[in-house]
């Protein structure tokens, strides 16, 4: 146990999922959401980093139902589609450094193929994480990025200037022949997001989605630290990008749940089998 991730009592727990007390008993009942128990009353604790977990896998179990998928098709939500469509917008979130690299060596290792440019969009000590592990994996990696296959970048100082630089290189990247572009960026070390602000960094997500995304074959994944979040916030963001993935769904909360789990017609948080995007 670390001082980044203190135990929470039960009460402190659900006001972070935004749900009932008695929602976080059944889910710890049944086994899906890990807790601690404490003291002679045998009291429920939770680690923040567990209850992130936790949230992201039930969004994305929806997502995966939606689309018809099991575990390993659900990956495929975040691949370009096989019929040249438009691709999806994803978020994955991290509570480490290391996790973040793995997250994103995979998601570029598995698509690094002619006619397919990818973009790496993070911090230099991140970005030298994410290279070394994906040239364990590649290690022909440094010729994908002479040949303009994999793109090294960062972001912008402002929305505008980065929507500017995407469609310039997407533009660049379609006229030399790519049939599917792949983007992996940290948006969490934006500078336009400044201290997590998370009205910015959806912002951006929204002009993204609506200039790039249904423009370009393009498949992105936008990596937030789980850490300084909130667990509302977390939820905006899963719903924002899942309103992007699939246009149609409109997950219900139960009435059971409260109306706290939900957010703007966000995710419910009620089922839980975890679905990984990378």
């Amino acid at each position: 146990m670390n001082d980044r991730d203190p135990l929470l009592d039960i009460r402190a727990a659900a006001r972070f999922l935004q749900v009932s007390e008695t929602s976080l008993r059944r889910w710890t009942n049944q086994g899906r959401l890990a807790c601690f128990r404490v003291g002679g009353r045998r009291e429920r604790r939770f680690r923040r980093s567990d209850l992130m977990a936790f949230m992201e896998g039930q969004s994305h179990r929806h997502l995966a139902g939606v689309a018809g998928a099991t575990q390993r098709e659900a990956r495929k939500i975040v691949d370009p589609r096989p019929d040249g469509g438009h691709a999806t917008h994803g978020c994955a979130f991290y509570s480490s450094e290391r996790e973040q690299a793995t997250q994103a060596a995979r998601f570029l290792s598995d698509g690094l193929h002619p006619e397919v440019v990818h973009f790496l969009v993070v911090a230099p000590q991140a970005r030298r994480s994410i290279l070394a592990r994906i040239e364990a994996r590649r290690p022909s990696v440094q010729a994908d990025i002479d040949a303009g296959r994999l793109v090294l970048s960062e972001y912008s100082t402002s929305v505008d200037a980065q929507i500017e630089y995407w469609e310039i290189a997407f533009e660049r990247a379609v006229s030399a022949g790519a049939s599917q572009l792949r983007v992996v960026g940290d948006v969490t070390g934006a500078p336009f997001a400044g201290e997590g602000d998370v009205d910015v960094a959806l912002g951006y997500e929204e002009q993204y989605e609506r200039i790039l995304s249904q423009r370009f074959p393009v498949t992105t994944v936008c990596q937030y630290d789980a850490r300084p979040l909130r667990g509302l916030d977390v939820v905006r963001l899963l719903h924002g990008h899942a309103a992007a993935c699939v246009p149609a769904w409109r997950p219900h909360m139960p009435a059971s749940d409260g109306a706290r789990g939900r957010v703007g017609g966000g995710p419910s948080l009620s089922s839980g089998q975890e679905v990984s995007w990378v």
